[in-house]
C-alpha cells in the first residue's frame, strides 16, 4: 500500500518509479494523500523531474548561456547577467548560499523583489523580474520546476523613475554631437553619427551591413531587433548618405559587409559609449547614454512638426500607442503648439455681417 497513516497522524504516499523513490507526507486525510500521489505519478507520466533538487543559479545561468549568448546584443545580455547577481547578492544578505529548483518559493521572491525595490526604480525592477521570469517559464515548461515562484509578484520600486527631460539632450547639444563625430574615420564616431539621424536601436545599428544602404534611394534598412515591426527602411537625407559613403571608403573594409564588425566581433556599446561620454566630458554636459540620442531624435522631429504616426514608424514601434506612451509629455508641448494654429486659424476665417 502506497497511502498510508503515519505515527504523527498525518497521512502520506511512498512509490517507487525507475529506481527512485518518491514519499511525501503531511496531508491531513487519506483522500488528499491519495490525490498528491495520483498528480506525483501523472507528472512522471508526463515527462516532469519532480524532487529537483538541482541549483537554481546553475540552472539560470546555463539557461542565458545557451538562449541569450549571441542571440541578444551585449548590453541586453548583461541585463539578464545582472538579474541573477542581484539575485546572489540578496541571497548573501539572507544567510542562503543557493536556492534549489524545488524549494524556490513565492515568498523568497517576493521577498528579493520588495528588497531590490528598495533602492531601485520600478522600470528598473521590472527588467530584473522580466529576465528570472523568463528563464523559470522555460524551466517550468521543460517540467524542471513545478510551480511559478514569480507568480503574481509585486512589481514595484521605490526610487522616482529618471525624469524624461534628463533623457532628451538640447538642439544644441544634438547638432553639435554631429558635428564632433563627423570628419573622424573611425567605427565609434560613424556608429554614433549614424544612431542620430536615424533614431535606431543600438543593436540595429550594431548589426547594419553594407547591403542595408543604399546610396541611390539614400534609404537605411534597419533590421530589427525588438519586435516584429522593428524591421524597417527608412529615408535619410542625401547629404548624410554622401558622408556615411565618404566615411566608409576611408575605413578598413571587412570581409564579412557587416559595417561596424573589429575583426575579432561587432563593436561593443562600451566602445561607442566612449565617445559620447568624451563628447559631454570636453563640452561640460550632464551624463548621456546612447539611447537618449534616439529620444532626442523623435523630439528634434516632433518640434519641427513630423507627423507622430510617421514617427512611430521610423523608430520600429510596435504602434502608435507605445510612442505616444514614451514620449507623452513632447506630445503636450506640441499640442500647445498646435492649438496656437488651431486658434489663429479659426480666428482668421472671414465671417459675413447678418
Amino acid at each position: 500500500m502506497t497511502v498510508q497513516k503515519y505515527a504523527n497522524g498525518k497521512w502520506g504516499y511512498y512509490f517507487g518509479h525507475d529506481g527512485k523513490r518518491y514519499r511525501k507526507q503531511g496531508y491531513k486525510t487519506k483522500r488528499e494523500a491519495t490525490e498528491a500521489e495520483t498528480q506525483a505519478k501523472n507528472h512522471l507520466m508526463q515527462g516532469i523531474i519532480i524532487n529537483n533538487k538541482s541549483s537554481f543559479i546553475d540552472y539560470y545561468n546555463q539557461w542565458i548561456d545557451v538562449n541569450k549568448k549571441g542571440v541578444i546584443t551585449d548590453r541586453a545580455f548583461q541585463t539578464f547577467v545582472n538579474a541573477i547577481n542581484q539575485f546572489k547578492t540578496f541571497l548573501e544578505i539572507e544567510n542562503i548560499s543557493d536556492v534549489r529548483m524545488d524549494n524556490f518559493n513565492t515568498t523568497l521572491y517576493r521577498k528579493f523583489i520588495k528588497w531590490y525595490g528598495e533602492n531601485h526604480a520600478t522600470e528598473s525592477v521590472r527588467k530584473i523580474h522580466n529576465c528570472i521570469k523568463a528563464s523559470i517559464e522555460d524551466a517550468i515548461q521543460e517540467g524542471l520546476m513545478l510551480k511559478d515562484p514569480t507568480y503574481k509578484a509585486v512589481v514595484k520600486g521605490t526610487k522616482p523613475t529618471q525624469r524624461e527631460d534628463d533623457k532628451f539632450m538640447s538642439i544644441k547639444q544634438y547638432k553639435g554631437l554631429k558635428d564632433y563625430v563627423k570628419g573622424t574615420y573611425k567605427q565609434s564616431y560613424l556608429f554614433i553619427y549614424i544612431l542620430i539621424i536615424t533614431g535606431a536601436r543600438f543593436g540595429e545599428v550594431q548589426a547594419l551591413n553594407k547591403s542595408d544602404l543604399n546610396f541611390i534611394k539614400n534609404t537605411i534598412h534597419l533590421p530589427g531587433t525588438k519586435t516584429e515591426t522593428s524591421d524597417r527602411t527608412i529615408d535619410v537625407p542625401k547629404m548624410d548618405m554622401k558622408y556615411i559613403e565618404t566615411a566608409l571608403s576611408n575605413m578598413p573594409t571587412n570581409m564579412s559587409g557587416q559595417l561596424f564588425n573589429t575583426g575579432t566581433s561587432l563593436i561593443t556599446n562600451n566602445a561607442v559609449t566612449k565617445v559620447l561620454q568624451k563628447y559631454c566630458l570636453e563640452n561640460q554636459l550632464g551624463k548621456y547614454t546612447l539611447h537618449s540620442i534616439r529620444h532626442t531624435h523623435c523630439s528634434y522631429l516632433l518640434h519641427n512638426g513630423v507627423s507622430i504616426y510617421y514617427i512611430s514608424k521610423r523608430l520600429g514601434h510596435r504602434n502608435i500607442k507605445t510612442t505616444m506612451d514614451v514620449y507623452s509629455h513632447l506630445l503636450d508641448e506640441t499640442a500647445e503648439i498646435e492649438k496656437d494654429k488651431a486658434m489663429t486659424a479659426l480666428e482668421a476665417m472671414p465671417t459675413s455681417l447678418a
